[in-house]
């Protein structure tokens, strides 16, 4: 007696795997899309911590500290990148300076479709974190909180990154 398959179980088999193949195929651009969502949201995420740590660490630029780190955004303008600079306080507030500037693109497709600072929607914000614990301004309020939430060009899926005062910053 001999053992093995058939003609008609190797067929079904085949027909199984092109079918499961055909629906990876066919969802492949949504994956990557919600992936590059995720990956923009973890990378805006991860820049505010390098600002935030840059500030802890007191970074030198020119031998010299500048009087805070942080991030600029403008929807209008910038509505696929944001800024990262040092700055500068004149009075009460904060301005950005050319010392040092690092501009990051989102990823294509991804875009900033809200920013709000204290519950109140913007469309330009500005996060310093000052040296050396450090404190958190967030539109030149050092009392408030803030939120920057991406989103796919194509579809209504969002992912938001929110900080607060303490400089606690969180993914959602």
């Amino acid at each position: 007696m001999k053992r093995g398959f058939t003609l008609i179980e190797l067929l079904i088999v085949a027909a199984i795997i092109a079918t499961l193949t055909g629906f990876v195929l066919v969802n492949y651009p949504s994956f990557n899309r919600t992936f590059a969502l995720q990956r923009s949201a973890s990378k805006l995420a991860q820049d505010m911590r390098k600002v935030e740590e840059r500030a802890v660490a007191m970074i030198e630029i020119s031998g010299t500290p500048p009087d805070a780190y942080g991030i600029y955004f403008n929807t209008s303008t910038y509505p696929t990148s944001y800024k990262l600079s040092a700055y500068e306080k004149n009075g009460n507030q904060w301005s950005a300076t050319d010392t040092w500037e690092e501009i990051v693109n989102l990823e294509s497709g991804i875009e900033i479709s809200a920013l709000n600072a204290g519950g109140v929607s913007t469309s330009t914000l500005d996060i310093v974190f000052e040296p050396p614990d450090p404190t958190v301004w967030i539109n030149n309020s050092s009392s408030s909180s803030s939120s920057i939430t991406l989103c796919l060009e194509t579809d209504s899926r969002t992912k938001t990154i929110s900080v607060n005062s303490s400089g606690l910053i969180t993914t959602e």
